[in-house]
């Protein structure tokens, strides 16, 4: 995001923690369990809505949207964010459960998180400018940053730290809210029995740093992960649940070694893709993690105080297990 719309921002991508169950029920896994929206203009047409993260297939998610000629908004109009482009985030409105546009969102969406389902009564524009209203937190100092609140893989945990007050405001006028983020199936979060009115104003969300605390923690390893797909370390083919379930293993194994920091628990990782994800209980590397977790040292220092012959070693090893 641009430099001088906010003094700091905070990304919230991350796994539902499942805590909040009694909001959740379980559904089939694809989009073909999708009704279809009734198409008369009366007040009481409950419409179905794509809120779709052009941040995780920026050059290919909006063009989508345009191709299909379906009615759709940008969430951050008027926001500084705005200039993200085709990388911001959009609703667009479902008038065909079947068409080709949404098959393909949905399998955009089981190889990289990037969408949920909304349903309501409320029309494209007071919706957009509702959700509008839920994007930005005070997070004191002078700061705001940005909760990407949105995302499929943290709206059950965005909504769990904002409380009820807030999330209900969120939910007013939802019906049905429909994810999947870490999930095989669909989860969905039920709103009010009766519909009430969109939020038309900017709400006072103010975030205190163990609420920004437990969004870091709760993003890190989804952000961990992306950057070894950047890296090349990682393989971005195929459904993106495999792909977090195996690293996740990783990522615990950093965390259980005592490894606190980003940079050390992603080039922990980075070793167990290149060395397989039993090399730390090489008896050299166990002792070099066991002494770094005395000295309190990096991983990078942990690292070079390893033979290179342990590493020629375990490259070997590796090598013939795949």
């Amino acid at each position: 995001m641009p430099a001088h719309s906010r003094a700091k921002t905070t990304s919230t991508p991350g796994k539902p923690s499942g805590s909040q169950t009694s909001l959740r029920h379980r559904e089939p896994a694809t989009l073909s369990a999708i009704p279809k929206c009734a198409m008369s203009g009366n007040e009481n047409t409950v419409h179905i809505y794509v809120l779709a993260d052009g941040a995780a297939y920026p050059l290919r998610l909006a063009a989508l949207l345009r191709e299909a000629g379906t009615e759709f908004r940008n969430v951050y109009a008027g926001l500084p964010e705005e200039e993200a482009g085709d990388a911001s985030l959009f609703l667009a409105r479902v008038a065909d459960a079947n068409a080709p546009w949404l098959a393909e969102l949905d399998a955009m969406d089981l190889q990289a998180p990037c969408l949920t389902l909304i349903w309501s009564r409320a029309d494209i524009d007071p919706l957009v400018r509702h959700l509008r209203q839920f994007l930005i937190a005070d997070i004191g100092d002078g700061m705001t940053a940005l909760v990407r609140y949105y995302d499929p893989r943290n709206l059950l945990l965005a909504m769990e730290v904002w409380g009820d007050e807030i999330s209900d405001k969120l939910m007013d006028p939802i019906e049905q809210w429909k994810y999947r983020g870490h999930s095989e199936s669909w989860e969905r979060i039920d709103g009010p029995a009766n519909s009430g009115a969109t939020q038309t104003v900017p709400l006072s969300i103010q975030l205190t740093q163990e609420q920004l605390d437990r969004l870091v923690d709760h993003c890190e390893p989804d952000q961990l992960l992306a950057a070894l797909v950047e890296n090349g370390t990682v393989k971005q083919d195929g459904p993106y649940l495999p792909r977090f379930s195996d690293f996740l293993h990783r990522y615990q194994k950093a965390a259980a070694w005592g490894l606190t920091e980003p940079a050390d628990r992603l080039r922990f990782c980075e070793l167990s893709y290149q060395y397989g994800p039993a090399f730390d209980e090489h008896g050299s590397v166990r002792i070099a993690l066991e002494k770094r977790m005395h000295s309190g040292s990096s991983m990078a220092a942990c690292e070079e105080g390893i033979h290179p012959a342990t590493w020629e070693q375990l490259l070997t090893k590796a090598k013939r297990s795949r």
